[in-house]
């Protein structure tokens, strides 16, 4: 065998996996949430519950998430992170009785940062509605929406 026969070899192998090591985390994380069933059970904490999910969005796309508040619970924390201000996504928040609750843009906070954080004290037990819309996005892209529960 030839040194350039080898070479090109090894020059395919590693273009291969390259490609594998692209091609998996989109998959994987495509896998996660897609088809719009972002419903979020409860994960046990130390101190409370809560829930972290990985999502992707597109513009004009509305991904509805439901979190599920056990009676007795003092402060419902929500965190929708997209990490960059380059694309705008809106939260609307629906009470267990299906009134709005409230919408908040990423500005909310005060600053464009790509996250929008809400706390809610004391809020109703039951099924909050959480619908994650994809308000100004070029493709598609990630997100993260964390719902933390504090006795």
């Amino acid at each position: 065998m030839s040194h350039r026969w080898v070479l090109m070899k090894i020059s395919r192998i590693i273009g291969l996996l390259a490609v594998v090591a692209f091609i998996v985390p989109m998959v994987s994380a495509a896998g996660i949430g897609n088809e719009n069933d972002g419903v979020a059970g409860l994960l046990s904490q130390a101190d409370g519950y809560g829930t972290r999910e990985y999502f992707t969005i597109t513009q004009g796309e509305t991904d509805i998430h439901l979190q599920a508040v056990p009676a007795g619970i003092s402060l419902l924390n929500i965190d929708l992170n997209w990490f960059t201000p380059d694309h705008s996504l809106k939260l609307e928040i629906y009470r267990p009785n299906g009134s709005l609750y409230g919408s908040y843009h990423d500005d909310s906070g005060g600053r464009l940062d790509g996250r929008i954080r809400v706390d809610i004290n004391s809020p109703a037990s039951g099924t909050w509605r959480l619908n994650v819309y994809g308000e100004s996005v070029t493709e598609t892209i990630p997100y993260i929406l964390n719902c933390n529960a504090y006795v």
